[in-house]
């Protein structure tokens, strides 16, 4: 793994996971800040913060994100950056009828910890509602994509690619929400294989106050040399959700 990297702190601002799918044209989300410092013999700080809102009704949703990490070490005077991670995205759904729907979203993402310098998707496909209800939701979904890529070291990967995916969200309890999702795609050109999986949980434990816990991993066949395949993200803090 490329880093594992693991911020067990309370949120300095709010913090909502899980964006509620909840189709009553309004917005719902949230924003949690958090971070880690040690000084001493070492001294080291880590930064991470997390923002979503989504916007449903009956015909359509907008889904809206944003994840930063930034870490830093200093060790016997020499200093090291540890994580740069900056990642922002959309997708606006459409109903086709009760289980069929369409989709178009955009990302663009900097990890230059991770060997990429910058990269940028448009995709767009449709998808069906395997499981709707209250409680539980399961979709699947396939399309095309357009990557742009640009590497640490300085080569470039673009080109179109298929996406296949699938995302879910249970509520576990009258407290309790997860939801996850997970998007592959299959090698292609310059490109490589690529996956992305996102999780998270939200535990109310007070008012509109959350525990929660998220897992952000990605893997890319093509990385620049010494550099690993697959990054994880793992936050766990104190929030707020609207």
């Amino acid at each position: 793994m490329q880093r594992l990297t693991l911020t067990l702190t309370l949120a300095l601002t709010a913090q909502a996971t899980l964006a509620q799918d909840t189709p009553d044209g309004q917005w719902h989300g949230g924003l949690s800040v958090a971070g880690a410092f040690a000084s001493g013999n070492s001294s080291s700080r880590t930064l991470s913060a997390n923002a979503n809102a989504s916007l449903a009704t009956a015909r359509d949703k907008i889904s809206l994100y944003g994840l930063a990490n930034y870490g830093r070490n200093k060790v016997d005077g020499i200093n090291a950056t540890t994580a740069d991670l900056l990642r922002v995205g959309g997708r606006y759904d459409f109903n086709l009828g009760p289980q069929l729907f369409s989709f178009g979203a955009a990302e663009g993402e900097t990890n230059k910890a991770g060997g990429v310098r910058d990269r940028y998707n448009l995709t767009g496909g449709v998808g069906y509602h395997l499981v709707k209800n209250e409680a539980n939701s399961w979709d699947v979904f396939g399309g095309l994509g357009y990557t742009a890529s640009k590497l640490t070291d300085g080569s470039n990967a673009n080109g179109v690619q298929v996406l296949l995916g699938e995302e879910s969200s249970h509520k576990l309890s009258e407290t309790t929400t997860l939801k996850q999702r997970l998007v592959y795609y299959p090698g292609g050109g310059d490109l490589g294989d690529r996956a992305t999986f996102d999780a998270g949980l939200a535990t109310t434990i007070s008012g509109a106050w959350t525990l929660n816990a998220g897992l952000s991993s990605r893997y890319s066949d093509r990385v620049p040399t010494g550099t690993k395949k697959t990054d994880n993200l793992l936050t766990v803090g104190f929030g707020y959700k609207f």
